[in-house]
């Protein structure tokens, strides 16, 4: 028996709608339904993560650099605490603004900005990158 081009083979007893409803289609809607929902429950994990971050930051004392017996002095406790202070209330605004965020608004926010100014988009695209490298490559 010859095959044209434009015939698929099926296996035996297979129908294309079975395929497509038990199949690959559904274990992908299943894989997209869970990344939704994952997705959507992330910006909660990280407005906890940066809470507990700034609270560690908060209540870690003044001399936890010095350790009996090193050469690690600091020089002046009291920028070192006016830098950790400030390092947690930025942690904490940023666990209120996720909190707070509209998800949708801001995606929609971000498509806008593409189609309008699409240069600069990715020029700022391009510079956000090559900083995050900079960072992750030390």
């Amino acid at each position: 028996m010859e095959r044209t081009d434009n015939e698929t083979v099926k296996p035996a007893g297979t129908d294309q709608s079975d395929i497509d409803q038990g199949g690959v289609k559904g274990r992908v809607k299943g894989v997209a339904a869970s990344i939704r929902k994952q997705a959507s429950t992330l910006p909660a994990i990280l407005a906890d993560e940066l809470e507990a971050g700034a609270e560690a930051l908060r209540r870690r004392p003044a001399t936890a650099g010095k350790k009996p017996g090193t050469a690690v002095a600091v020089a002046d406790n009291s920028s070192l605490t006016v830098v950790t202070d400030t390092l947690a209330s930025g942690m904490q605004t940023s666990a209120e603004w996720l909190r707070d965020a509209d998800l949708e608004k801001i995606k929609d926010g971000v498509e806008k900005q593409v189609k309008e100014h699409p240069g600069r988009t990715l020029l700022v695209a391009l510079g956000a990158g090559y900083l995050l490298g900079k960072v992750f490559r030390r």
